[in-house]
């Protein structure tokens, strides 16, 4: 008999926090509307807004990325798959605004930077899509950010 023993990797959870001084139902919507969502993320999206629908993005020569709606509750919580991971985004009223809790949670480390670095980057652009404004993709600069953090988590894991 042959056993062999299973591969165990770490996973790791990314987490963003955000404040809007927007009311929730604006931020739901800009979360949760395909036009919206293709705004300000600035590819094409879709999203069949019920558990069990679909979620779309396309990245164009990137490639594309889909999933599956595991959890929703209006003006409260939408979460789904994104690759082999989970996305939820928690929505918590802040005064007259809305608090944003991001994570992404299940990723492997051969993506968590680029996924980091990406939401990261999104997440940057719903504020002021949210104002009616654009800002410019901060993508490469946030990635050479994330992947120092990374190094440096990693040499500290290894000791």
């Amino acid at each position: 008999m042959n056993d062999t023993l299973a591969v165990i990797k770490p996973e790791y959870c990314i987490e963003l926090e955000r404040t809007y001084a927007f009311p929730i139902e604006a931020v739901w919507k800009a979360l949760t509307s395909s036009n919206e969502i293709s705004d300000w993320m600035g590819y094409e999206a879709s999203l069949e807004q019920r558990i069990g629908g679909r979620i779309f993005v396309d990245f164009k020569s990137e490639g594309s990325m889909e999933g599956i709606v595991c959890e929703w509750e209006p003006y409260k919580v939408f979460a789904h798959t994104w690759n082999l991971s989970v996305v939820k985004w928690e929505l918590q009223p802040d005064g007259e605004g809305t608090h944003l809790r991001f994570t992404n949670s299940h990723a492997i480390p051969e993506i968590v930077v680029g996924f980091a670095a990406g939401w990261h980057a999104f997440i940057d652009h719903l504020g002021p899509h949210l104002a009616g404004d654009s800002v410019a993709d901060r993508f490469d600069e946030l990635m050479s950010v994330y992947e120092n953090r990374y190094d440096q988590l990693s040499v500290a894991c290894d000791s």
